[in-house]
């Protein structure tokens, strides 16, 4: 550990921490989630706002989230790509179970109005499914991570198709978010929160980086009506590599300064 790393995690700790308090007491106080109840995604992107801020993170932009009801959906890297993507696009995430029981993220994200996903048996996503049909078709925006699991950002796995169906029952559009971690040899390795890698030690490890970039690539909506969850799938697979891979002409990233909450 250097003296850098160690003088970083030291102001940042104490930050994180009255951040998390913060959160917790509005959440207690102002959110009261129930049956019938979308939660605004709005304190949710303020406060993700000021935790990029915290750890260092820097976010920019090309393209804009579609305004009013939309199903998003991104390549997934980090638990971090959740705050990232919701300060510059207020939306309602699906999580895996798991995280519902994280220190104090866990809660906080349910309080917010997460849904979460059972993985791996009984009728998760079945249920899943339920819940973002019933938010969108309110008017709400949700976000899923269709490859099912994190990846180190190098590639894009296959997108499983079942719940890009929401989009096509809701009839609102679906929007690709593409998203990476440049690092200053390539990607950047202390990001990707994959393998046997553990909450805690994972935030310990983020908060000793000198700074962090994010960049969202934002592609055109796509509609839904007369189109099936399989080409949706391939569609947004396909714009999220090409951008990834470079292919995406005229990409021009803005920083989250110049960048209004949409």
């Amino acid at each position: 550990m250097t003296a850098a790393r160690a003088g970083r995690r030291v102001l940042r700790i104490p930050l994180v921490l009255i951040h998390l308090l913060a959160g917790s007491l509005v959440a207690l106080l102002v959110l009261r989630p129930g049956p019938g109840r979308i939660i605004s995604p709005r304190p949710m992107a303020i406060w993700s706002r000021l935790l990029c801020w915290i750890l260092g993170v820097r976010i920019a932009v090309t393209g804009s989230p579609n305004p009013g009801s939309t199903l998003f959906v991104a390549n997934h890297i980090s638990w971090l790509d959740i705050f990232c993507i919701a300060t510059v696009c207020p939306t309602h995430f699906l999580a895996k179970r798991e995280v519902a029981q994280w220190p104090a993220l866990g809660w906080l994200s349910r309080r917010v109005g997460t849904a979460f996903i059972d993985r791996g048996g009984g009728n998760g996503a079945g249920e899943a499914a339920a819940q973002i049909i019933w938010r969108l078709r309110q008017g709400g925006r949700m976000l899923i991570f269709p490859e099912g699991t994190s990846t180190t950002g190098e590639s894009v796995r296959k997108f499983y198709p079942r719940l890009f169906q929401t989009g096509i029952h809701a009839h609102c559009p679906v929007q690709a978010i593409a998203l990476r971690y440049p690092g200053s040899q390539g990607l950047n390795a202390a990001i990707p929160f994959v393998g046997d890698d553990s909450f805690i030690a994972h935030l310990w490890r983020l908060l000793g980086e000198t700074s962090i970039l994010a960049e969202l690539h934002f592609h055109p909506p796509l509609a839904t009506v007369g189109s099936s969850r399989n080409t949706l799938a391939a569609q947004t697979h396909r714009q999220i590599s090409e951008t990834l891979n470079g292919q995406s002409a005229s990409v021009q990233w803005q920083p989250i300064a110049s960048a209004a909450l949409n």
